[in-house]
């Protein structure tokens, strides 16, 4: 059970956008994630990009503070107070103080944090909006039709195909082509980025997996939600490593550093490789996956942080 004066001093902290960054390394960089996520959402690409450099350059907390706050000036002061729903709150609390259980797996957790956005007030589902909208690929998509991929659409190619690749797995695990229903995340109202976006990743994540070389482990869904949320703004995926990142903070924090280096791999690869959300991978499904890659120009990730998670964490 977290004490609950310490609840309320990291509440208080991210919305401020005011966290301890050198005297509570690991709450005040989770504290950081989750104001990028809930609070400044327009602003998480570089909050991101300084927690990246920060943490890739440095080990001590001193120096990552610093640089930091080079970054982002603002955190030495922090800005005005922004109160986040109760509500929101008390959600993401029940997630951090829940005691990891056998049956527990990442669609349990997917569930639970696609579940905070039912408690996101008015200023944050605009925000979410105009933070799609910083990416240029989101308007091209917008501009797309929209089509969506079937099983049907992925039998009867070669087995040297992306199409064959994604059905065994899917196959394997159980899963179908969209493990959330599409047509159950569409915000009413003019929210043409989030709507589209909400239901293009749910075809795309498992093909970016596939393409993007990440794991169907616990690692890799963290590495990957740090590609998604670089690649074109996604606010799921931010506030998914806010979660993971404020409760290994509180319930790990040894193991916080190869957290923060499993997340920002993620990131930098997902930086510098093309937005891929436009593509139109309709059309590329019955190409192996090592044509896609070079026809896209992506390299799959390579990370020794993965690796070791991967090694240390059971798959689930």
């Amino acid at each position: 059970m977290i004490d609950m004066s310490l609840r309320k001093e990291f509440e208080q902290w991210v919305e401020t956008a005011r966290p301890p960054l050198a005297d509570e390394p690991a709450l005040g960089l989770a504290a950081l994630m989750t104001t990028a996520a809930f609070v400044d959402l327009v602003a998480q690409v570089p909050i991101f990009d300084a927690i990246s450099d920060a943490t890739s350059a440095s080990g001590d907390p001193t120096e990552r503070a610093t640089r930091i706050a080079a970054a982002l000036p603002w955190v030495a002061e922090g800005k005005p107070r922004v109160a986040l729903p109760r509500p929101l709150w008390d959600g993401f609390w029940d997630i951090i103080g829940r005691p990891p259980s056998p049956g527990d797996g990442e669609l349990d957790l997917t569930l639970a944090v696609v579940a905070l956005g039912n408690h996101y007030d008015q200023r944050m589902i605009d925000a979410c909006e105009a933070a799609l909208l910083e990416f240029e690929s989101v308007h091209d998509l917008i501009a797309q039709p929209e089509v969506r991929l079937t099983t049907a659409d992925l039998e009867r190619h070669s087995t040297d195909s992306l199409a064959h690749d994604l059905l065994s797995m899917l196959t394997a695990n159980g899963y179908d082509i969209e493990v959330i229903d599409a047509d159950t995340v569409v915000l009413p109202g003019d929210y043409p980025a989030q709507n589209r976006t909400n239901r293009r990743i749910l075809q795309l994540h498992d093909i970016w997996h596939l393409v993007g070389g990440y794991g169907f482990t616990p690692a890799g869904e963290v590495a990957i939600s740090g590609f998604q949320m670089a690649q074109f703004g996604q606010n799921y995926s931010t506030r998914f490593l806010a979660t993971v990142a404020t409760k290994a903070a509180f319930d790990m924090p040894a193991l916080m550093d190869m957290l923060l280096s499993v997340t920002f791999d993620g990131w930098r690869h997902g930086r510098a490789t093309k937005e891929l959300i436009a593509v139109p991978w309709h059309q590329r499904i019955a190409d192996p996956i090592d044509r896609v890659r070079t026809d896209l120009g992506i390299r799959p990730l390579d990370s020794a942080a993965v690796r070791m998670m991967d090694a240390l964490v059971p798959t689930v």
